[in-house]
């Protein structure tokens, strides 16, 4: 039997077959490798990953230079198989891994902090090898190195603050972003915290609105300008001022979580604009009208805002075609709830009657005008669907201001603020690093 017939055994239909394969291999050890990576260069073998690395990782440590010649001649968009069994050897190559960190590719770089990463605790004694790539020139290697020590998580807390402390320098800014992820301002030096909180002021003398970028996109709209008004009416607290572009960061970042130990880790932050065109805008999904756990207190807030300023307005908006929700509030009562999620039933949240900019759409589009009594929409009727999947912010810019169009030409009084909902005061402040011009911020403060 040929070294490529052992190799394509491993596909065999039965599993013993399979397992003997794989025995059979191991046994042969170095002499196997040729055959081995011939079937790792291609991508259409029908020997699966999972298989080679059972192999691999039985040989050990000397399967380690041959698969990263296989990773270094892979053509560019078909190296993934490659990559995958490159960076899932396991502890038995970790001086290898070690090694590659030195390459001269960033891409074997990038492939080897991966690999270290995936030894995990094993890696905990070498970690420091790693420190020069969290300040390496290659985004990308300096974004997976980010990532392997907040997978450590508090292990490495203590060679981070000493990275933040002595250098090296080019490895400070993303020592700090690992401190943000890990554990917020609790890993955050009293030194740093006062110099990041300087120069976030020295962003707010010249900043400027931003559109306002979401996956998940949620926020109520008051047609004020009272912004410490309209956050002690909602419980804010714990505010501290931030460039327009971080609070945007924040929100996003945000409207992401919930997936993890608690569903509510979402609710925890709000990011508060300064006055835009007399209007004042409460973003996070926190303010989110069609939520299940929030739908009744959103409803609640906006009725009371409205009932002292005159008008307020909640909205949920997915990016990428997910769907609308609104909700529209005058002098105190409810005029409108509506939603549209593909997929989900929605028809609990309609309240009041269709507006003016509702009937103008259906008539725009030739479509008969909507009555109180049939709200629901036509699954065949889909010219108003898609209509529905962009009613957020297209009712928004008609009734208050469109979030996606704020820009340098929105008339603006004041600073944003972050501030904490009742969610946060109970579950703690959201740990991670947001972004102020490409660098790490831990909420308002931890720039590099």
């Amino acid at each position: 039997m040929t070294g490529r017939q052992r190799v394509l055994a491993l596909s065999a239909d039965e599993e013993a077959e399979r397992h003997a394969a794989v025995a059979d291999l191991v046994a042969l050890g170095t002499a196997a490798l040729p055959a081995l990576m011939d079937e790792l260069r291609d991508d259409a073998s029908s020997v699966t990953e999972t298989a080679l690395l059972s192999v691999l990782c039985g040989i050990g440590a000397s399967a380690f230079d041959p698969v990263l010649g296989v990773l270094q001649s892979a053509v560019p968009g078909s190296h993934w198989r490659a990559l995958r069994v490159f960076t899932r050897l396991g502890t038995p190559v970790l001086p290898g891994y070690l090694r590659a960190l030195a390459h001269g590719d960033p891409f074997v770089r990038r492939a080897a902090v991966m690999g270290v990463d995936g030894c995990g605790e094993d890696a905990l004694p070498v970690a420091n090898l790693l420190v020069p790539l969290l300040g390496d020139g290659d985004e990308e290697v300096r974004r997976v190195a980010v990532r392997a020590f907040c997978s450590w998580g508090a292990a490495v807390v203590p060679l981070l603050q000493s990275v933040r402390r002595d250098g090296p320098g080019a490895a400070r800014g993303g020592a700090l972003e690992c401190l943000a992820e890990i554990d917020g301002e609790n890993a955050i030096s009293a030194h740093d915290r006062a110099a990041l909180e300087r120069l976030v002021q020295l962003k707010l003398m010249d900043d400027i609105p931003v559109p306002i970028l979401c996956c998940f996109l949620s926020w109520i709209a008051v047609s004020t300008g009272n912004q410490a008004g309209v956050m002690e009416m909602l419980g804010l607290s714990a505010a501290y001022p931030v460039p327009f572009s971080v609070g945007v960061n924040a929100a996003d970042y945000d409207s992401h979580g919930g997936l993890d130990d608690d569903p509510h880790d979402r609710y925890r932050r709000v990011f508060v604009t300064p006055e835009l065109a007399g209007w004042t805008l409460v973003v996070g999904s926190w303010c989110d009208p069609s939520a299940a756990e929030r739908e009744a207190a959103v409803l609640e807030a906006c009725e009371r805002l409205s009932a002292r300023y005159g008008r307020a307005q909640a909205y949920w908006y997915g990016a990428q075609n997910d769907g609308s929700a609104v909700l529209v509030a005058e002098r105190g009562e409810t005029l409108r709830r509506l939603a549209y999620i593909p997929g989900d039933d929605t028809q609990h949240l309609e309240l009041g009657v269709p507006l003016a900019y509702e009937q103008e759409r259906r008539t725009a589009l030739g479509l008969p005008a909507l009555t109180a009594e049939q709200l629901e929409v036509d699954q065949d009727d889909d010219e108003w669907m898609w209509e529905l999947l962009e009613m957020a912010t297209e009712l928004a810019g008609e009734l208050s201001i469109d979030p996606l169009s704020i820009d340098t030409g929105t008339p603006v009084r004041g600073v944003g603020l972050l501030a904490l909902t009742e969610y946060g005061r109970s579950l703690g402040a959201p740990c991670g690093a947001l972004r102020l011009e490409e660098k790490p911020v831990l909420h308002a403060f931890a720039v590099s």
